[in-house]
């Protein structure tokens, strides 16, 4: 709808001010109506007390015998009431009319009222059944609307006159006009006091999700280090802390991804470059020489292992950040882990290291996928046979615990230093001691075995003394 504004405060604005104006407005009006009937009613009761009293004061001057009254002594009466009923009946002259009981005028206080039958009015037949009613109608002579109520003058054995009271309608419509503009007034400081406040409140509440939505477009164009200051009432107070969280894990996300792009691209480049040259030596130097171009095949080999070894870690690591679905059974890891020792033999061989398997004929079942938990340990094993030196020791042990069983790969190699055991779980992260030494690897098997270990609801950790070789413990809960 076009007359809906659009924008936040004034959205608020307009219902609060709706919300006043419904609330607030209906109360004012049925408040009104109640005190208007409230005002007619009274002066109604206060002409009808005025018309009693002067019926009373007449019972003598009018007497039962129509023949002795006193039509001189009668009019000054009337003058009289009249003259003192200005200031009894709503600050305005009431009109004093007698007539007798064939509604014949006797008096009235308003010389244009001709002696002569009166109409037999609503008035006098409520005074004639003996109650009161009131009515509001046209006078002929004073050409306005006047409020007109009668009385019995009650004799010894009947009704021997009527008194007519009336009233100019204006003095009672001035009543009311002045009630409904004074309720009018309240209404209206009211109305200026929402207004106010309601700015306040739509700007407490508005102003936080308009700075939200100005960092969240500056965030949009790049701007990644933009934070909100966390203000409003504690919903959008509890927003703005969730905004900056969100956004702070999604430039971590960002600086990560960015990481591993570039790490992923220099570990990518070498193995290529070095294939490319060997290529160029196969190609030229070496085309004649047999001996020298089955050394570079082989080297080439050696790096197509290597190169797919780290595309296949990739790969694995993109599927678990995307948390794919892999199925779980509960497995005996004992079995497992004799396969796992078998594969690796060639390893043991070549790396002229000792590997010795302390694990039970059987182990309490786990509830994990049997080729995450094996891609796990095999990376465990791998890692501790290049870092640990011919003649060296390498154990794969497993026990039951309370809860869970403990998968544990020993070394007795150069170990890890201190400052380096807390990064070791990074990706692309390599100790400056393999460097060093030219140990080839990409630094993703540590950081894939520990994805694979969560993944499975388990834990990994490591205990290192440099030259004293390592210790990784894989925790993995019992079905």
């Amino acid at each position: 709808m076009r007359f809906i504004p659009h924008g936040l405060t004034s959205r608020l604005l307009l219902t609060y001010l709706m919300l006043v104006l419904l609330s607030v407005g209906g109360l004012i009006v049925w408040t009104g109506v109640r005190l208007q009937a409230a005002i007619v009613e009274q002066q109604q009761h206060n002409l009808g007390i005025q018309a009693q009293l002067v019926a009373n004061a007449l019972r003598d001057a009018l007497g039962d015998e129509p023949e002795k009254r006193d039509r001189v002594e009668l009019q000054s009466l009337v003058d009289s009431y009249a003259q003192a009923s200005e200031s009894g009946v709503n600050g305005g002259r009431a009109r004093v009319t007698i007539v007798d009981d064939h509604l014949r005028v006797l008096a009235s206080s308003d010389q244009r009222v001709v002696p002569g039958r009166e109409h037999n009015h609503t008035e006098f037949q409520a005074a004639r059944s003996g109650y009161e009613e009131h009515e509001i109608r046209w006078d002929e002579y004073e050409k306005q609307d006047r409020l007109f109520v009668a009385s019995p003058v009650q004799g010894e054995h009947d009704v021997t006159a009527f008194v007519q009271l009336s009233i100019s309608t204006e003095l009672l419509y001035d009543s009311v006009r002045q009630m409904w503009l004074g309720l009018g007034g309240v209404g209206g400081i009211i109305l200026a006091l929402t207004v106010v406040v309601s700015l306040v409140l739509a700007n407490g509440i508005a102003r936080p999700i308009q700075k939200l939505t100005r960092t969240s477009e500056a965030i949009a164009n790049g701007e990644l280090e933009r934070r909100v200051a966390p203000e409003g009432p504690d919903e959008i107070e509890r927003l703005g802390h969730s905004f900056n969280q969100m956004t702070e894990r999604l430039q971590e996300l960002i600086t990560r991804e960015k990481e591993f792009a570039g790490n992923a691209a220099h570990e990518l480049r070498s193995p290529l470059t070095s294939l490319r040259l060997r290529l160029e030596l196969v190609q030229n130097a070496a085309r004649d020489n047999p001996i020298v171009t089955q050394k570079y095949l082989e080297q080439m080999e050696s790096e197509v292992r290597h190169l797919q070894r780290v595309v296949d870690q990739l790969l694995a690591l993109a599927e678990l950040e995307e948390g794919a679905h892999v199925p779980r059974t509960d497995l005996d890891p004992a079995p497992l882990l004799y396969d796992l020792a078998d594969e690796l033999s060639p390893l043991v061989r070549e790396s002229e290291v000792e590997m010795r398997v302390e694990v039970a004929v059987h182990l309490a079942p786990v509830h994990a996928n049997p080729e995450q938990v094996r891609m796990a340990v095999r990376n465990l094993l791998e890692n501790a046979f290049k870092y640990t030196p011919p003649r060296g020791t390498v154990v794969l042990s497993a026990v039951e615990t309370s809860d869970s069983v403990e998968i544990a790969v020993s070394d007795t190699g150069v170990g890890i230093p201190s400052d380096a055991l807390p990064h070791i779980f990074d990706r692309f992260y390599r100790v400056d001691t393999a460097r060093r030494n030219h140990v080839s690897g990409s630094g993703l098997g540590l950081a894939l075995a520990k994805m694979l270990v969560q993944a499975n609801s388990g834990s990994i950790s490591v205990e290192s003394q440099p030259g004293k070789g390592s210790i990784f413990r894989i925790q993995l809960p019992q079905s």
